[in-house]
C-alpha cells in the first residue's frame, strides 16, 4: 500500500471514522488488496447504501501501518 493511502487510513482511525473506498481510488486501492488486507485482519470492510464500500483500520492494522 502506498504512503498516502496508509496516512489517510491511519488518520481516519485516530478519528474513529470510516473512509469510503471511492475516495481512495486515486491512491491506487484495488479489490484484491482489500480482500488480502481483510484476510490478514488489518482492515474492516463494510458495504453501505449511500457511500458504497467503506474501510476502517483495525487496531492491528493501525499498529502495523503507523
Amino acid at each position: 500500500m502506498n504512503q498516502s493511502l496508509t496516512t489517510v487510513l491511519v488518520e481516519a482511525k485516530k478519528l474513529d471514522k470510516w473512509v469510503a473506498a471511492k475516495y481512495l481510488v486515486e491512491h491506487g486501492i484495488c479489490e484484491v488488496d482489500l480482500m488480502q488486507l481483510e484476510d490478514d485482519g488489518l482492515i474492516l470492510v463494510s458495504d453501505r447504501k449511500k457511500e458504497g464500500k467503506v474501510l476502517k483500520l483495525t487496531l492491528k492494522g493501525y499498529h502495523h501501518f503507523k
